[in-house]
């Protein structure tokens, strides 16, 4: 049986080198069970296919299990957060009611109704029990206020019942800009307590997310608890590739594992299916440097036809130029427009502003800071390097 499960936002058989946010996450948690109180806000921001959807997903089991109200929220182009949230947390207080005493739950049922009638006014995201929407509270159609008054009531119930909540909300550099500010609003007045309620917010996203958030709201370099994450380091790669194959009794060559190291780099996606081809090439223990290089190959060619190639194909020609010059001049690191723009023979940076925007637009690349672009995609570099 393979052990290694390639995929987006699919949980590896070992998560592994995110030890520092899991530590971090069960101290919270044992603050809002045991104290009842809440922490600071995370963000948890780097590339796509680093583990962020993954590690939000283990997350999210860890207090599922315990009983939490909790919610996992994917923000989409097109579709407000206040529908998502609606949706998600209509879930989590299904389950909530599953669970506990429905009568311990009845005012934040009642507060969840009113604030979810300003999103679907039809009555669409009923909880299933026949509670009148307490009106006037998180109704006024102010998504900042709604959100701090939603989120107090919860971490009211969720205090009384001995549990936490938790708001996950993925990919949140989706959101608008008036999302965002009410976000930070919300969550910037819900500590302001003299006993911060047992709710923990946590959004997750690109790079880009925490200037986004700063422009949203100034203080809000100061309100989030800021977690980076991106490759594993060597120790961490290595147990996710030896790890899983121990648990089966299969071992690596050294060779053979220092080879599929080097070509993953620490990616978790690529880590996961280099594994995955990598045993499926091997016919015994220990997996032979032979294996390897047949299943790295298989890896890249599946990670260039899927991850890469789609998102190449989506750019114009002018974007792809665009791109091109950035896997030259920037390779894995950000570029500055303005080099850009003078490889591309243009005078100025406004002379590629038009691509630039509709790179931005399809996910393609980032600003890391200002003037700067970066593929937010790692490997996305090597990819055009070997296009005709």
């Amino acid at each position: 049986m393979n052990p290694f499960r390639p995929g987006a936002g699919r949980r590896p058989p070992l998560l592994a080198g995110r030890e520092r946010e899991l530590a971090a996450f069960d101290v919270a948690r044992r603050r809002c069970e045991e104290r009842g109180e809440g922490e600071r806000p995370w963000v948890i921001h780097g590339l796509r296919g680093v583990g962020k959807t993954v590690l939000l997903g283990e997350l999210l089991a860890q207090v599922t299990s315990r009983g939490w109200i909790a919610a996992k929220v994917e923000v989409a182009a097109g579709r407000p957060l206040p529908q998502a949230l609606a949706h998600e947390l209509q879930r989590a207080l299904r389950t909530a009611t599953g669970r506990h005493e429905p009568g311990r739950l009845r005012r934040v049922l009642a507060v969840f109704s009113a604030f979810s009638l300003t999103v679907d006014p039809t009555g669409g995201l009923s909880v299933g029990l026949d509670i009148d929407p307490e009106r006037g509270t998180a109704d006024s159609g102010d998504l900042a206020l709604d959100l701090l008054e939603l989120f107090e009531v919860l971490g009211e119930s969720a205090r009384d019942l001995g549990v936490g909540v938790l708001v996950l909300i993925d990919e949140l550099q989706e959101a608008t800009g008036q999302e965002l500010r009410a976000l930070n609003t919300a969550v910037h007045r819900l500590g302001q307590g003299l006993t911060p309620l047992p709710v923990l917010v946590i959004g997750a996203g690109l790079p880009s997310l925490p200037p986004l958030l700063a422009e949203a709201t100034s203080y809000a370099e100061r309100l989030y608890d800021y977690r980076a994450i991106g490759a594993l380091e060597e120790d961490g790669a290595r147990q996710a590739l030896t790890g899983p194959a121990a648990d089966l009794d299969v071992r690596w060559d050294h060779s053979a594992l220092q080879l599929t190291l080097d070509s993953a780099r620490g990616y978790p996606y690529f880590l996961q299916a280099a594994g995955k081809h990598v045993w499926d090439e091997a016919v015994r223990s220990p997996i032979s440097v032979e294996d390897a290089e047949l299943g790295v190959a298989a890896a890249r060619a599946e990670i260039d036809d899927g991850l890469y190639r789609a998102r190449w194909e989506r750019a114009t020609p002018v974007q792809r130029q665009l791109l091109r010059a950035l896997a030259q001049i920037g390779g894995s690191e950000p570029a500055a427009v303005s080099d850009l723009a003078h490889a591309l023979g243009k005078k100025s940076a406004r002379g590629i502003s038009v691509a630039r925007d509709e790179v931005l637009r399809k996910g393609l690349v980032y600003v890391p800071e200002r003037g700067f672009l970066r593929f937010s995609v790692p490997g996305m570099d090597d990819f055009i390097a070997r296009q005709d």
